[in-house]
This record gives C-alpha cells, structure tokens and sequence, in this order.
C-alpha cells in the first residue's frame, strides 16, 4: 500500500517547518487549526521550547468556524493578541483545515492587516507535505514581504535552510534583519534542501553546503556508503571525498542529483537501496535500522531531528 508506514513514525510535516523558520524572528506566530497541529508543533516538532521562548498560538478554530470560514473571528484574535504582545509582525500559518476549505490567504491576510499596525504575512502550509516545503514556503513569504531591493547593512554571510528540524542542536538561527538585507549579503550558504529554494527564489549565488561537515567526516565513515539525510549532508560529504550515494525522503534538487542518488517516499525503497546495494557503510538516522535488522555493514548514526525527534 503507497505510503504505509509499518516501521517509522510521521515525519515533521510542512507547518512545522514554517513555524521552524518563524520561530526566533519575533514573530507572532497563527497556526490556523483547532489546537492538534499547534500541539505538534509545540509539543514535538520544535526543540527549541527547551531553551527559549517564541508567540505561537492556535487559532482554536471550532467546527463551525472552519464550516463557515469565519475570518472575522480570527481577525479580533489577532488584533488583541497583538495588542498584548511585543511583535515585530502576525505570521498565520496553514494546516488541513483551511486547505480544505479552500482559505483565500491573500485576503486573510489582507483582512487582518486592516486591523492592526504591523505586518502580515502569510504562509499556505497545508500539512500534507513535510516540513522542508513548508520551510520554504515561510523563507518566501519572508522575503516578498521583508527583503529590500537596497539594503543598508548586510552581512558577509548568511546560512538559509539550517533549521533544527534538519540539524536537531547544530542549527543557526537568522534574524528578521538578516531578511530584510538579504539582497545584500556578501554571501548565501544552502545548509538545506529549503535553503536551496530560498536562495533559487532570491535569484542570487551561492553555495551548497552543510556547515556542520564540512571538512567533518563522522568517524566510522568507510567504503561505499549510503547517505540517508538531507540532500545537502550528502553532498556535503561526497564533496569532502565520501564514496556515497544519496537517498532522501525529502527533496533532490538536479543540482545534487547523480547518478546513484534517489528521492525516496516509501520504506520499501530504503530497504531496497541497503540491501541491493552493496554498500559498506549506511550513514542515517539510527531509527531507520529498524527497517534493514539484516544489514550487516557499517552504520554510522547520522540524527535528523524531522524523522526521529533526536537532537
């Protein structure tokens, strides 16, 4: 059956993704739902609730508030959350129940602008794709809204895509000013497969990279080897002098793409790729063993916060 999980758990889907990117930018984040998806955004999908404080907030939609599409409604919840609370600008954030009824998100946020005196922005996650899209969704809702054409201080370098739902503890916050100078900075990093659609979106250089290897081979690495990450971790490590190939169950961009790697969605497939693969060494999170308890070979753990929870 197409997408049975038998073995692993749900991976972060895209409005966490976005929350993600929202997330230390001083937002005053909406989820639009009833509370479900606020409570895995807030009690699985962001790590960060450890150590710091961000204004995320569900809608609290009921069944005829998302029946009628009751905008009006969630506008006044809005307008006397901001009012109450220090924030920069509104973030509403999409899940299945406005995808369902078919929310109109350039009027909502339209409509709740006309209410209050910062901005708005608005991101059509819908929580069926998983969260690299919604990162990128969030990067290019930031950017229509925030980027100058001219900006008057940019940094020397800015990383896009390096989120904890894909590093876990190694991730690199980016500031709402690091948006707005965006145009300007001396240089683009893509630490992520959303990073990669960020800096497409800007239209500008840059570079595909994973700031965590880098000249860092995880010790254990040997042989051919099976990359099962981001797609930038295993270009990372490929151009570092791995012998590997890449899966991933996210995105694989023709620019990473060679011959051996594969966009993979279905368990059976990473199965299929370790075991018909000869490869001496499988670097992935430690959870996807489960799938493969047969495999012989090296594994060396590679943790992705999006597919196990693991920092």
């Amino acid at each position: 059956m197409k997408g049975l999980r038998k073995v692993l758990t749900p991976f972060a889907p895209d409005q966490s993704g976005a929350s993600g990117v929202l997330y230390s930018m001083g937002a005053l984040t909406v989820i639009i739902d009833a509370g479900g998806c606020t409570g895995n955004v807030c009690g699985f999908d962001e790590p960060r609730w450890h150590d710091t404080r961000s204004a995320v907030f569900s809608a609290g939609l009921r069944d005829m508030d998302a029946i009628l599409g009751r905008d009006e409604l969630l506008a006044s919840k809005i307008k006397s959350a901001a009012e109450r609370i220090d924030t920069s600008f509104v973030a509403v954030v999409g899940t299945p129940v406005p995808a369902t009824i078919g929310t109109d998100y350039k009027a909502l946020k339209k409509l709740i602008a006309s209410r209050i005196n910062i901005p708005v922005i608005a991101v059509p996650t819908n929580g069926m794709k998983l969260y690299n899209e919604g990162e990128k969704e969030a990067y290019k809702a930031l950017i229509d809204e925030f980027a100058a054409e001219d900006p008057s201080d940019a940094k020397e370098q800015i990383v896009l895509g390096m989120t904890p739902l894909t590093y876990g503890k190694d991730h690199i916050d980016i500031s709402l000013d690091d948006i707005r100078n965006i145009r300007g900075v001396g240089k683009l990093i893509a630490a992520s497969s959303s990073g990669i659609d960020a800096c497409m979106y800007l239209g500008r250089e840059y570079e595909i990279v994973s700031p965590v290897y880098r000249n860092n081979i995880p010790e254990g690495i040997k042989g051919r080897t099976l990359v099962c990450h981001d797609e930038v971790v295993g270009k990372t490590l490929r151009d570092a002098g791995v012998d590997c190939d890449i899966a991933t169950f996210f995105k694989l961009h023709d620019i990473v793409k060679q011959d051996g790697d594969k966009k993979i969605t279905e368990e059976d497939e990473f199965i299929e790729m370790v075991r018909e693969g000869g490869y001496d060494t499988v670097a992935a999170d430690i959870c996807l063993k489960e799938l493969v308890p047969d495999y012989e070979g090296n594994w060396v753990d590679l943790k992705c916060f999006a597919i196990s929870g693991r920092t």
